[in-house]
């Protein structure tokens, strides 16, 4: 009896021994190892609660606990209102671990925020972590602890992808012997990428665009995504983010074995089912995507963005001729002056003849007046003269009227004035006029020389103005385009489409959909626009036009927004994080704008003095009308002075 009883008091002891090194293990991995703030427990026992949430307590730690045998939601416990610094404290011994562990790793909460805590002395890792757990990957945090000869011991755990069938690698951290920590490497080391940035070969799942049939293979993928130069239906950004990835294949040695799309987005009828490389990354079914994606509200909840360094920026490319002068600036006679600066300069010349013909009347009637009191005196006798003279008078105020018209015109265009006049009133109406025209045409004659000289604004500046232009456009035989035109609802594209891409082509015309090489010869001749990516254009264009050419090339962009393009992931991806660390340091260290540099090749610079462009019909049209306006006008005037004549003739010989 009372060997028995020794033997439970034995046992008791023992146990109570085993459950405090057991809370020993617990505190020192949070206070000494991970140093969280946080803590989480998962357990199955009464005692493991009444042991292990006070001593974690007394060290300062905010306390969670969750029982296995209650139900509970992880997704409800572990949210952004955790702290930035959480462990997850698991007891492996307890019936709901594996559960617990599978939905962890579908809710990819073996991530860089949580530091998990396994304490299941008898359990095997493999047995912990199956290949069903697919999503323990190069960002996991995960620490495991067994029982040693000499104590506990501490070991870190990650793959670099269960769903490619990785291992688990399995590194050494630290041992506790009689309640002493003893660090054999820190596990932070063990845990960054310094540590885990060597894949050793595996091969990940990729995913690119190439908008060519038959393109099947990874070799073919592989051969058309490295050729330094333009490929029909390779967009310039989907070669640069190639190159990219070869920066973290060769960072974290790994291959990549790729599937080809047609096309960036689209969705399956009316469904939410996403279509092309954005279905393939959304719905994890490639790790990686050698291609940049647009900025969109409703893409940020579905992927990770690993890095932005590319600038899309499309437009119309077409060559300057004269007959595409939009803005009516280069030789437009009436252009240097607003409607309301001729308006009010035609009504101002016509005030100032109505004043000057004003004033010759006066001088007119003072003049007779003087003439009648002196003929007065002399009698009737010279009756029949002074009727005769009123008649001259009248003549010559209607001659007057018409050669004061006329002289104002010629001082209006510095023709200068002949005879002078001789009254004072006049003389300052006339300075008044002189110094107008004298004004008005520096302005306009430097307006003028000014719209022939200038050649920067010459030609369609917008969408809707190549759309009015006689231009020919034609775009580049790529995905993105197609979905444009088929989805948008912008005014200015279903102009355009209605305008320009509605008619029939006929053989020798550039098609609507082409290919750069074709389509920079069109250009080159003018009468073309072709809307690409401008990186692409620019190699062609540089090659094939000369200097004067390069000066008449012109850009419209805006029928696509110029915008970052994100490099993407899938959501919560095990390899954000490693790979978008790696990028920053690339950045950093100047590889990425090596890329940039290489692929962004610039405009091709105008090395000619200036361009004189020859001024249109349209431009020197107003000049013509009025030419031809005159021309009516004087045979009119002439008409009318002859019937006039005729008239007074016939009065006379009827008289």
């Amino acid at each position: 009896m009372k060997l028995s009883i020794c033997l439970f008091i034995l046992i008791i002891a023992a146990e109570e021994v085993i459950l405090d090194m057991e809370i020993s293990v617990l505190t020192h991995f949070v206070v000494d190892l991970v140093k969280t703030q946080h803590a989480i427990l998962f357990l199955c026992s009464l005692k493991d609660f009444e042991a292990s949430a006070p001593a974690l307590m007394e060290r300062n730690q905010f306390v969670s606990v969750v029982h296995f045998n209650q139900s509970y939601s992880l997704s409800s416990i572990l949210t952004r209102e955790n702290h930035a610094r959480t462990s997850v404290l698991v007891n492996a011994r307890c019936s709901g671990t594996s559960e617990l562990l599978f939905e962890a790793s579908e809710n990819r909460y073996f991530n860089k925020t949580y530091q998990w805590f396994l304490w299941g002395v008898d359990i095997e890792v493999e047995t912990l972590f199956p290949y069903k757990l697919k999503y323990v990957g190069p960002n996991a945090q995960i620490t495991y602890v067994n029982k040693s000869d000499k104590g506990y011991a501490y070991w870190d755990i990650h793959s670099k992808g269960r769903h490619l069938k990785s291992p688990l690698e399995i590194n050494f951290i630290a041992t506790l012997t009689n309640d002493t920590l003893n660090i054999a490497r820190d596990i932070f080391l063990l845990q960054s990428i310094d540590f885990r940035g060597q894949f050793n070969g595996i091969t990940l799942r990729g995913a690119s665009v190439i908008d060519k049939e038959d393109i099947i293979s990874n070799e073919q993928i592989e051969s058309i995504l490295s050729r330094p130069t333009k490929d029909a239906g390779v967009a310039a950004f989907i070669k640069y983010h190639y190159e990219l990835l070869g920066l973290l294949r060769d960072r974290f040695n790994f291959t990549v074995n790729f599937r080809n799309s047609r096309g960036w987005a689209g969705r399956l009828g009316n469904s939410t089912f996403r279509l092309g490389l954005l279905g393939i990354v959304m719905r994890n079914e490639a790790d990686i995507a050698a291609s940049g994606a647009f900025n969109r509200i409703n893409r940020f909840a579905e992927f990770d963005i690993i890095h932005q360094s590319w600038k899309f920026e499309t437009a119309f490319l077409y060559r300057y001729t004269p007959d595409l002068d939009t803005h009516g600036k280069s030789g437009n006679f009436l252009s240097p002056f607003s409607d309301r600066v001729w308006f009010f300069s035609l009504l101002t010349l016509a005030a100032f003849c109505i004043t000057w013909i004003i004033f010759e009347i006066i001088d007119i009637n003072i003049f007779f007046h003087r003439g009648d009191s002196s003929q007065k005196q002399e009698g009737l006798n010279r009756k029949l003269e002074n009727e005769l003279n009123a008649k001259k008078g009248k003549l010559c105020l209607k001659t007057t009227c018409i050669e004061r018209v006329l002289q104002t015109f010629g001082a209006c265009c510095q023709q200068g004035l002949d005879p002078n006049p001789r009254d004072r009133s006049v003389r300052f109406l006339v300075m008044t006029l002189f110094l107008f025209s004298l004004v008005m045409y520096n302005y306009y004659t430097s307006s003028v020389v000014g719209g022939l000289l200038s050649s920067s604004d010459q030609g369609p500046a917008t969408v809707d103005e190549i759309t009015s232009s006689p231009l020919k456009i034609s775009f580049e035989d790529i995905g993105y385009y197609k979905v444009l035109f088929r989805e948008s609802q912008n005014r200015s594209i279903t102009r355009l489409i209605e305008k320009k891409l509605s008619s029939s082509r006929s053989p020798n015309e550039l098609p609507i959909f082409s290919h750069i090489e074709e389509a920079v010869p069109y250009l080159k001749t003018g009468g073309f626009a072709f809307h690409c990516e401008v990186v692409d254009a620019y190699p062609v264009i540089a090659e094939l036009f000369d200097a004067n050419e390069i000066c008449d090339l012109r850009e419209v962009s805006g029928l696509m927004e110029v915008e970052i393009l994100n490099w993407i992931l899938h959501k919560n991806s095990q390899y954000t994080e490693i790979f978008r660390t790696a990028m920053c340091n690339a950045q950093e260290k100047g590889f990425v704008e090596r890329i940039l540099r290489r692929r962004q090749i610039k405009k091709p610079a105008c090395q000619s003095l200036y361009t004189v462009y020859p001024v249109s019909l349209s431009g020197v049209l107003p000049a013509f009308v009025i030419l031809i306006s005159g021309y009516l006008i004087s045979l009119l005037l002439l008409c009318i002075e002859k019937l006039y004549v005729y008239l007074n003739l016939a009065k006379l010989w009827g008289f």
